[in-house]
Formats: C-alpha cells, structure tokens, sequence
C-alpha cells in the first residue's frame, strides 16, 4: 500500500498457550495443557463476532480469552477491569525484549492503566500473547492465536457478555511518543485548540472495526476505533488519532515547517468529510501536510458471488482513484484480492 500516508498505523488480536516446534504442535498442546478456564463472570447467551471489531471490542475478546484460558494475572486483570475499566497502552515492541515483536506495537493490557505485564503483538490476523513482561528481561510468548478461534472459545464458555461489558468503558492510549500531547486517549475530545486541533472526528459506526484487504501483492489491515485510525502493513502498524483542524491555524504556513510541532503532532491526522459519486467519504492528512491529497475511506456495498457484502474503499489523488478494497475478513480479502467492482473510480 505504497500510498498510505506515513502516518498511518492499529489493530488484529489473538492467544493460546506456547509451546515449543511449530504452530500445530502449540495448539494441539494447548488444547490439552490449558485448563484454567474458571468462568469469569456468569454464564449468558451473549455472542461475539470477531470479524470487523472496534480496537475496544478488540482488546475486550483478548482480554477475556485469556483470563479464561491462562488464569491468575489475566484473570485478576479482567475481573479488576469490570470495575476500573480496560485500558491497553501502545508503545514500540522494541520497549521490551520479546519473542516475537509482531509489525512493531506493543499493547499492554491494564485495568485501570496500571501496567502488570500483560502484553500482546499482532501480526496481521494473528496475536502473540505474553505475560510477566518486564522491559530489561527476555520474554517468550505463551501462545498465538487468531480472533475467530477466540470468539469461538469465549462464546464457548459463555462469556460473550463480559467481551461486550468491557469494550464499552475501554481505552485505548498511543504512548509510543515521549510527548504527552500526542499521547491522546480514544477518549480525548481534542477540544483544547493545542496546535489547531478543535475537536475530535466522530467514525461512522459502520466504518469502525477492523478490515481486510489483500490487494497490490500485500497483506494489509485497517481499524477505525470511534477517533482513530490503524493502518497495519508487513512489517509496521501506526495509530493516528483524528481531529478537526482549525481553518484559521491551518492557513498559516509556518505552523507546517515548525519542528516542535511536527514532533508533537506526528500522531494525529487531520479528517473531514466529503461527498463525491453519491458516497460520503472521510479524509485523512497528516496534521501538518501542506501538500497531496491524503487518503479518502468510504463504506460501500458490493454484490460478490450473489451476495450484498459491505466493503471499505480506500482511495486518493486528485481523482480520489480507488488503491484498494478492505473486507471484513481476511479469508475474504485473499478470496477478492485485487479484484475490480464496476461502481469504483479506478484510475
């Protein structure tokens, strides 16, 4: 995805219990060595789905798999939040030393925001499950796992609820800058007029969630939270957190050569919306782009094999030309890689 604006970035997840030689061999003996599945609250009817979660619902599936499947701190962890709430903080993998950094973010799990070494990487569908992680020690992963293969576990076990319970008070916090003023929560209203930003951009709900596309040769994901977006290719994933930009801020043009702004801003991404071919899409810049069009996303519905499926359609240039088409999962993306829809704009 060559055209993606370098800020972007969040979000995939996953567990299982480690085990030594290949992948099959680690879920076979983790079927059979985890048995830590007290319940973590009643049993209900509720569901989970885990295709195209919010990186709030996210974290909650993982969270609750693995208070379920390991016990004692992720237990405690997920009992705890159900009152202090689920708040997972983001910084460079390379913070710690761990077996296996995923595409390059570390996010630690807490209840509260209290850090006790409950740590998770993606790499792409997959995630890579840790605990006890401390930053001067080698830490080796107890398992990976894929979402769906959670949600079949946890609704197993009836604890769908509970995922749902904690993803709405839960937080996600991008601490991978050293600056506190790009370190804003999901939470943050942006309101402050820091650096032009009057307010944060409100996602669609049917744009939130996680998609999938295998288009241009290259694995890729993006997740929209409800003021965020992640962008995840091979090798890296980039959290940005979308504000409104003040109209009178943004005509001034020393504001985009200042150092101490880029550095403070280099997380956040400027959004609006516009309407184009009878779709409202939404428009992501870099906070101090001064040129380029950045990268439009629409939510469409397209009829594959017979069905209605909705589709998230990433585009950009001054012809707003479609670059690629995300799906909400990701056997469906490699199904329709680089596939062509007759109601696209391609260049």
């Amino acid at each position: 995805m060559n055209k993606k604006i370098g800020f972007l970035m969040v979000t995939g997840m996953g567990l299982l219990l480690a085990g030594c030689g290949n992948q099959a061999n680690n879920k076979a003996a983790n079927s059979s060595s985890a048995s830590s599945s007290s319940l973590l609250v009643a049993k209900s009817n509720v569901k989970v789905n885990s295709d195209n979660m919010s990186p709030q619902e996210a974290v909650s599936l993982i969270s609750t798999y693995c208070g379920l499947r390991y016990g004692g701190n992720w237990a405690a962890m997920a009992k705890e939040a159900q009152k202090e709430g689920l708040q997972v903080n983001l910084y460079p993998s390379s913070k710690y030393q761990l077996s296996d950094g995923g595409q390059g973010v570390a996010y630690d799990v807490t209840a509260g925001g209290k850090s006790q070494g409950l740590v998770y990487t993606v790499n792409n569908d997959d995630v890579n499950i840790y605990q006890n992680v401390k930053e001067n020690q080698k830490s080796t992963k107890l398992a990976t796992i894929s979402k769906s293969e959670m949600a079949n576990y946890v609704n197993q076990e009836g604890q769908g609820k509970l995922v749902n319970d904690l993803a709405a008070k839960a937080q996600v916090v991008d601490k991978r800058s050293g600056d506190s003023n790009s370190s804003a929560s999901t939470s943050n209203s942006g309101n402050d007029h820091k650096y032009g930003r009057s307010g944060t951009i409100d996602i669609p709900s049917e744009m939130q969630g996680t998609w999938y596309s295998a288009d241009n040769d290259a694995d890729s994901t993006i997740t929209f939270g409800p003021h965020t977006f992640t962008y995840s290719g091979e090798n890296s994933s980039t959290t940005t957190q979308l504000f409104k930009q003040d109209s009178e801020w943004g005509e001034d043009e020393d504001n985009y050569t200042n150092e101490e702004i880029q550095n403070a801003t280099k997380n956040w991404g400027k959004a609006s919306f516009f309407n184009m071919d009878g779709s409202r899409w939404l428009n992501i810049r870099g906070w101090v782009q001064n040129a380029g069009d950045g990268s439009s996303y629409t939510v469409k519905t397209e009829t594959i094999d017979g069905k209605q499926v909705k589709v998230l359609v990433s585009a950009g240039g001054a012809g707003n030309w479609v670059d690629a088409v995300y799906y909400q999962s990701k056997d469906m993306a490699q199904q329709n890689a680089d596939k062509k829809f007759d109601d696209l704009n391609y260049q």
